[in-house]
């Protein structure tokens, strides 16, 4: 999972070619997290409203960060106080989904546990972050590497 936050970080634009982004433009740093299998899922729903005719997807990605010590601390800290969040997931087949691509995501939910027993979660759990979004989550197109699709701007990636 990569994630671009913070102020000053933004998607300026992005090309779509056959339903996929292939190109992305902006500035700021992704940061990678390695998550373990089966600790994050992503979801989207279809907001309608039939009075106003109008439709909106809503992605919902929850995440569980394990290993709780100052850095995973300062980095939740810094999550929950961006109003803009990016995500870049890979699912299970090895796919690239951009979620947040318009309007970008904002944790809603989420907390720090020490855990109880020894096979407890120590770490961030639950972190979820939700957004509105006039389209739904769009597939990105990785031929070589994700570096290779953010060719506009000033983006850097960090591990």
């Amino acid at each position: 999972m990569w994630i671009l936050g913070g102020l000053g970080n933004s998607i300026t634009g992005y090309t779509v070619t056959n339903s996929m982004v292939s190109a992305i433009g902006g500035t700021g740093t992704w940061f990678n997290f390695q998550l373990p299998k089966q600790s994050a899922s992503l979801t989207e729903t279809l907001g309608v409203n039939d009075v106003a005719q109008s439709v909106t997807f809503q992605p919902e990605l929850v995440v569980n960060l394990p290993k709780l010590d100052t850095t995973l601390r300062d980095v939740f800290v810094d999550l929950v106080s961006q109003n803009e969040i990016f995500v870049l997931v890979e699912d299970n087949n090895t796919r690239y989904w951009l979620v947040g691509l318009d309007n970008g995501l904002q944790v809603t939910a989420g907390s720090l546990q020490t855990g109880q027993a020894y096979t407890d979660l120590n770490g961030a759990s639950a972190i979820t972050m939700t957004g509105g979004e006039p389209t739904s989550i769009r597939q990105v197109e990785v031929t070589t590497t994700i570096a290779a699709v953010f060719t506009a701007g000033g983006f850097t990636f960090e591990s």
